[in-house]
């Protein structure tokens, strides 16, 4: 039997008893069993399903690895930065493999450098008896010797204690190696040597003669090598500071200054204030200001971004902001530690400067301006403004002092892992969007709030916001991407528009894309330009997409699938939903393209329909005080006005609505209800009854949904009869009369569009019925004659004799003006119509106008409040007065708006007092019955005096009288009257001589060399030769023979050449 292995035997011995072992072909004493694999479920084979082992040699066995190598197969990828050195192929041969790979020994050790260790002294280690090094305990060492920065560890610096007294007898001691001088504070150096001193009388050479480095211990490299290295630094930097003259060195602090960052800079500050030495150099500097100061770096005091407050504060010196910083001691800890705690009793005070109380705010004085920082609340917050730190503002980093976050602070926010912070951020980012939007920022700040958040991905911030899981975060997207798109008062006025002339025909919200207009288009027509815009917008990423068309850019992001997914499946709250329909209207505003791609999402329209326009619901929601925890299952008027805007996109998106939608039997069941009597609160009631009505205007207007009148004709004439009741009650201002008088206008928008309609079906029904028409595409005559619309004219004739009575009165005309309007354009669609059917006495309809020109029209062009009216022209012309309509402070290219956040001044296109409105549906009605009975003109005398004197002073508008004359787009045959008014015009001002600015004095001098060299000689004769305005002539005004004197000569200075 073998024994076992003995102390002191060599390795030859153990060898040969292996081979005695392996002879005697012995059991082994020990049996290994193996445990079955797991992943495989075979059990694990033992020793005895092994090969024998051959005597000659070891061999080491792997289980399950074959003998030959496998066939290069395909396998999981593997994260490998050699994947190309390991991929081999199945006819390679392994050691040619490895012979190819081999290198000789000198190529592996041909570039050692080897250390010089001449002069270092080799210790030879203390023979002990002990097995292992003793063990000890912090409390046996001295902690007195402290070394390197204080900003290290309790254990950190016992340990180096232990080595500098190891070394006490080769290397300096300790308290030699942290003298760091004063003059050398400045921690604009690099990290690996000295910082650069102060350049200032015999600073340098006290620097140059320092024998030891400032900051650098070389604690890193080693017991031995560690000073040595250190020192070589420390010479070679000394060597570089002699060879540079206090020019280059100050060059080079400054360049330092550059590029270090400001948190490098507070560390190596922090470096230099570690020990009692140190303290007491800074004391002795400290008795020389000048010199400290001066010393001391000077900090940037930069903005985080290009937006910065515009106010000025006190002026501040650096030496004010250093004295002011507070030294953390005893008596500022919030508890005493006491001498039993366990180790308590070295308090590091470094590490508690976050306790300590901020300093005051204070404002420098600078030319950038601070920084913006805003509220909770998105409000802007003085630079200067003390606010306590509860209300948890001064939870950033730079500018600690003061309250409030920046933009850039709220961006990193909002992508943050804390659900909480995310929400917080999104929701400040949108109220700050709603306060710029509204014109809060534009005296406080410069630049664009939105110009910058948009420039930054604020709109892919909150794209991305919206896919988040979390549902705080997802509204919190969904209200900031409201704030950005929607103006609630661009809504409100566009609503209110609606029923003006051709009010249902609003110009498409896509912004001018001067970038895009390419040279090359301009040969394409209409389509082929379309469409090749179309290819180059989806070729493009959505990036600069949405850099000049931000509606544009989020459909490329399918938008409207995300939204549909919170509407159906998430279900948010009220307020959520209505925000989401309230971008769905402006994205549907935006283009038809718009409109078609929120119809082919699927289920977006079916999901809206079933959830925010059901045709019953729980009538708990009509209850006073009923608080809606989900607007799901519950009638929305914002819902309607959707499909409304929706509608108007097309002829087709109107069909598909009322057809593939359902949206006809919505109809018939919010019109047939009086809103008084739908399960709803009376304001919600009303609205949802309004945009009904206009949802049914707009597609009456394309001749569709005309079968619905004549069901719900009964409900029409009740509301038609009901109509004059608005004058008892509209002697007062409150919302509810302004919805009701919105009803009203919106049915009778509804008839005019069906009165419109039925007036060409007799056309149609004959083209129908005629041989001639049998090539061409036969269009179906509406469902909705004649003789089915001609009876509610009385009703409305009646109406609008008693609204005109109140014209005088300015409070209520204003109530009343938009229904009186719609009044006006109803009489003047009827009579249009009623003049083409072939059903109608001519002689009739004649003797009918001259009764409502005797009764109506010519009593109420005698009112002084219409003289009023056209008095107010200029004033409220968008051309004439410029700022009425001027875009809003924080108006952006890419998110077209009509600048009315805020609201209109009265004496604006919309404002309160305009009479535009009233006017153009006068005018549209006096045009009608003149061109049905030509023996009225006499009838409208309008003096043209009143358009031509004063002479006109606004430079655009004369320039644009000037070029429709030029261009021909305004023409004598075409539009008299306005011919005249804009030759009158132009005549007076290129002969006008009285003192003016430089501007307008070059301007009608070019004008006046542009008619001269006018090549239709009928027009340049027209505003060279006009004289005075005469009603009797042909042209309406009388012409020179031949220019007076005056303005001959002045006419041959202008037009001489130099």
């Amino acid at each position: 039997m073998l024994s076992r292995p003995k102390p002191g035997e060599s390795e030859a011995d153990l060898l040969h008893f292996q081979n005695q072992f392996l002879a005697a072909r012995a059991s082994p004493a020990v049996k290994i069993v193996k445990k079955a694999d797991k992943r495989k479920g075979e059990k694990g084979s033992t020793d005895a399903e092994r090969p024998p082992l051959q005597d000659s040699k070891d061999v080491v066995m792997l289980d399950d690895f074959p003998d030959t190598l496998p066939a290069l197969t395909p396998a999981p990828p593997k994260k490998s930065k050699i994947k190309s050195a390991c991929v081999h192929f199945e006819d390679e041969d392994p050691e040619e493999r490895l012979e190819s790979h081999d290198q000789h020994i000198t190529a592996v050790f041909s570039k050692i450098i080897e250390r010089d260790t001449s002069a270092v002294a080799v210790t030879v280690p203390v023979p002990t008896g002990d097995p292992f090094p003793r063990t000890f305990h912090r409390s046996e060492i001295k902690s007195e010797v402290k070394v390197g920065s204080g900003r290290k560890s309790i254990f950190a610096q016992k340990m180096a204690s232990r080595r500098a007294a190891e070394k006490a007898a080769t290397a300096p001691s300790a308290a030699e190696c942290v003298q760091i001088r004063s003059d050398a504070l400045d921690p604009e150096g690099s990290a690996g040597e000295a910082p650069l001193p102060s350049i200032r009388g015999d600073k340098v050479g006290d620097f140059l003669s320092s024998q030891q480095p400032c900051l650098i211990t070389g604690e890193g490299l080693g017991s031995q090598k560690s000073e040595q290295e250190v020192q070589a630094i420390h010479k070679e930097n000394l060597e570089k500071l002699q060879s540079m003259s206090e020019e280059e060195i100050l060059q080079e602090q400054e360049r330092l200054l550059a590029q270090l960052d400001s948190s490098l800079v507070a560390f190596l500050k922090s470096r230099c204030s570690g020990n009692e030495g140190q303290k007491k150099e800074l004391k002795m500097e400290r008795n020389r200001p000048e010199e400290f100061v001066e010393s001391l770096p000077v900090a940037r005091h930069g903005v985080g971004s290009s937006l910065s407050t515009q106010e000025s504060g006190l002026e501040e010196s650096v030496r004010e902001e250093e004295n002011m910083k507070v030294k953390f001691t005893d008596d500022d800890l919030p508890v005493k530690p006491k001498k039993e705690w366990i180790h308590m009793d070295n308090v590091e005070f470094e590490k508690l400067e976050w306790m300590k109380d901020l300093p005051s705010p204070r404002q420098k004085k600078t030319k950038k301006g601070m920084q913006a920082r805003f509220s909770l609340k998105g409000e802007l917050i003085p630079a200067d403004a003390d606010l306590p730190t509860h209300l948890g503002l001064h939870h950033h980093g730079e500018e600690a002092e003061r309250a409030g976050y920046s933009l850039q602070e709220l961006f990193h926010l909002s992508r943050s892992q804390v659900t909480q912070q995310r929400t917080l951020a999104l929701q400040v980012l949108g109220r700050i969007v709603q306060k710029a939007r509204a014109g809060e920022f534009a005296s406080s700040l410069k630049g664009s709030i939105l110009r910058l958040l948009l420039d930054a991905g604020f709109l892919f911030l909150l794209r991305f916001s919206l896919d988040d899981a979390v549902d705080n975060v997802m509204a919190a997207s969904v209200g900031a991407l409201r704030a950005l798109l929607v103006s609630l008062d661009d809504e409100k006025y566009l609503d209110w528009t609606f029923s003006w002339y051709q009010g249902m025909a609003a110009f498409p919200f896509v912004p001018n894309n001067e970038e895009e207009e390419e040279e090359e288009e301009e040969e394409l027509n209409g389509t082929e330009k379309s469409q090749d815009k179309k290819l180059k917008d989806e070729n493009k990423p959505d990036p600069d997409v949405a850099r000049y068309d931000v509606v544009k850019g989020l459909l490329k992001t399918r938008i409207q699938h995300r939204l549909r997914y919170i509407l159906e499946v998430v279900r948010p709250v009220p307020t959520v939903v209505l925000d989401i329909l309230h971008i769905l209207t402006h994205i549907a505003r935006h283009s038809s393209e718009a409109c078609n791609q929120l119809l082919d999402c699927p289920r977006l329209i079916e999901t809206i329909v079933r959830e925010f326009l059901p045709t019953q619901w729980h009538p708990q929601v009509a209850e006073p005080g009923c608080l809606l925890t989900s607007l799901h299952g519950v009638a929305c008027a914002t819902a309607m006005k959707f499909i409304r805007v929706l509608a108007s996109g097309g002829r087709n998106a109107t069909a598909r609505l009322l057809n593939k939608f359902e949206m006809k039997s919505r109809l018939s069941r919010f019109i047939a209800e009086d809103p008084l009597d739908l399960l709803l609160p009376r304001e919600e009631a009303i609205r949802l009854s309004t945009e009904a009505f206009r949802l049914w205007a707009v597609a009456a207007g394309y001749g569709q949904a005309c079968d619905l009148y004549r069901d719900l004709y009964p409900v029409l004439v009740r509301i038609l009869q009901s109509l004059p009741e608005l004058l008892s009650t509209c002697r007062g201002k409150s919302p509810m009369i302004e919805l009701s008088v919105q009803r009203a206008t919106a049915v009778v928008t509804l008839l005019i569009n069906v009165t419109q309609t039925a007036g060409y079906t007799a056309e149609l029904q004959a083209k129908l019925s005629s041989n001639s028409s049998e090539d061409s595409e036969q269009i179906p005559p509406p469902p909705v004659a004649w003789n089915q619309v001609s009876g509610l004219q009385p009703f409305l004739e009646t109406s609008l004799k008693k609204f005109l009575q109140e014209i005088s009165q300015t409070e209520t005309w204003q109530t009343l003006q938009p229904l009186t309007t719609t009044y006006v354009i109803y009489l003047g669609v009827y009579y249009s119509a009623c003049s083409q059917q072939p059903s109608v006495n001519p002689i009739d309809c004649l003797e009918e106008l001259e009764r409502l020109t005797s009764e109506v029209l010519q009593p109420l062009l005698s009112q002084p409040a219409i003289h009023s009216m056209w008095d107010l022209l200029r004033p409220c012309s968008a051309l004439c007065n410029p700022l009425s309509c001027s875009p809003a402070p924080e108006s952006v290219s890419s998110i077209a708006s009509l600048s009315c956040t805020g609201g209109k001044p009265p004496l604006s296109l919309v404002g309160s007092k305009s009479p535009f409105p009233f006017l153009t549906a006068l005018l549209f009605l006096i045009n009608s019955i003149t061109h049905i009975h030509k023996g009225l003109t006499i009838k409208f005398p309008v003096p043209l005096e009143r358009y031509t004197s004063p002479p006109e002073d606004n430079l655009n508008l004369l320039r644009l009288y000037f070029r429709t004359l030029v261009t021909g787009a305004l023409r004598h045959t075409w539009c008299p009257v306005l011919y005249v008014v804009a030759v009158a015009h132009v005549n007076s001002f290129i002969f006008s001589q009285d003192s003016t600015t430089q501007e307008i004095d070059a301007a009608r001098k070019s004008m006046l060399r542009k008619t001269w060299l006018l090549v239709d000689e009928t027009l340049k004769k027209h505003l060279l030769y006009y004289r005075l305005l005469n009603a009797e002539s042909p042209l309406g005004f009388d012409l020179y023979e031949q220019l007076p004197p005056v303005r001959l000569k002045y006419l041959q200075m202008v037009t001489q050449r130099k």
